[in-house]
């Protein structure tokens, strides 16, 4: 990291120009700093173009960015307390991966490899001290909720304790959730009733992996070749940039049929949700591909940074943003 790149913080407003595109983005060099970076958009823009960011962390030599300056976070993060890694997760997490919604039911997390889960009750008001207890132990899993007083189901994924994604549904509405959104209604539901929890660790690969479909950068959609042709060409991308990402198999009610995990550029396995069904071989993916070919593939990548020490990566769930709101009282209650 040079002297320039050092006087950069989380959520300051700078500008780049974009050099040549790149899977999931562009490279660009910000000005009049000469630093190189990466600036995650599905958008076309031309190259040659300059254009306001916001600056996310240092990954490596490059700045990591987003396309849009994002206010709300910016003034938060201009009177956190918080360290830059804390500071710089808010920035990324504000911003463009927040468009991100799945449709699919809580069975979109795949079940656990080789062991059986644990099932548990637990009693309103208890949430918070039960992922306080999970990020204390650095769990790194899945855990599903169901609350029927609320007829809600939620399903959770940890990386050391901490959320990187969240499937939350209920019977009385078909809308899906933005990542925070998702996690305060689960908290919510916890905080107010009973709810029977299952919970299972998985490998750190696939909960990476999995994560990039929450908080990663959406790959442009290859227009001149088929899933297959696309899936090997970035496969093979991923190998060379050592990358984390997630393959999604989309069909035509826009319901995710299937996923293939990268970790590091390396293919760890492939999960068919109807028959849940994993394997870690490659051939297995393929043929979900060839059975599948008339469905939309997308491709979740994750920013390298997200692992390393430039942030703090995921939502602590004891924190003040998922605590339960007081009901305010009534003049009645106020006047006794």
């Amino acid at each position: 990291m040079n002297e320039e790149s050092a006087k950069l913080k989380p959520g300051e407003s700078v500008w780049c120009r974009l050099k040549s595109p790149m899977p999931g983005g562009y490279l660009v060099t910000l000005t009049p700093t000469e630093i190189e970076g990466f600036l995650p958009s599905h958008d076309p823009i031309d190259i040659g173009r300059t254009v306001p960011t916001t600056f996310v962390c240092m990954d490596g030599d490059k700045a990591l960015l987003t396309y849009a300056f994002v206010l709300g976070t910016t003034a938060r993060v201009q009177v956190s307390t918080a360290s830059d890694p804390e500071n710089a997760f808010s920035v990324w997490a504000d911003s463009y991966p927040n468009g991100i919604r799945l449709r699919r039911a809580v069975d979109l997390f795949m079940p656990p490899v080789g062991t059986s889960p644990l099932l548990q009750k637990i009693a309103a008001n208890t949430a918070v001290d039960f992922f306080d207890s999970l990020e204390k132990a650095s769990f790194t899993g899945v855990v599903k909720a169901n609350c029927q007083e609320h007829f809600s189901r939620s399903a959770c994924l940890f990386l050391e304790g901490r959320a990187v994604g969240i499937i939350y549904t209920t019977k009385h509405s078909q809308e899906t959730y933005p990542m925070v959104t998702g996690l305060k209604k689960m908290m919510e539901d916890l905080s107010d009733a009973e709810g029977d929890l299952e919970m299972y660790e998985l490998p750190v690969e696939i909960v990476l992996s999995m994560s990039s479909l929450f908080l990663g950068y959406l790959d442009r959609s290859a227009e001149d070749s088929s899933n297959a042709e696309h899936a090997e060409k970035m496969i093979s991308h991923f190998a060379t940039e050592n990358a984390t990402a997630c393959f999604s198999i989309i069909n035509k009610d826009l319901k995710t049929e299937a996923l293939a995990f990268i970790h590091e550029g390396r293919f760890k396995g492939a999960y068919e949700i109807t028959d849940r069904r994993f394997s870690e071989d490659n051939e297995f993916f393929k043929q979900l591909l060839e059975k599948h070919d008339s469905s939309q593939l997308k491709i979740y990548i994750l920013p390298s940074a997200m692992i390393s020490e430039s942030i703090r990566f995921g939502y602590s769930l004891n924190s003040e943003q998922f605590a339960k709101e007081e009901a305010p009282k009534n003049s009645a209650d106020s006047s006794t």
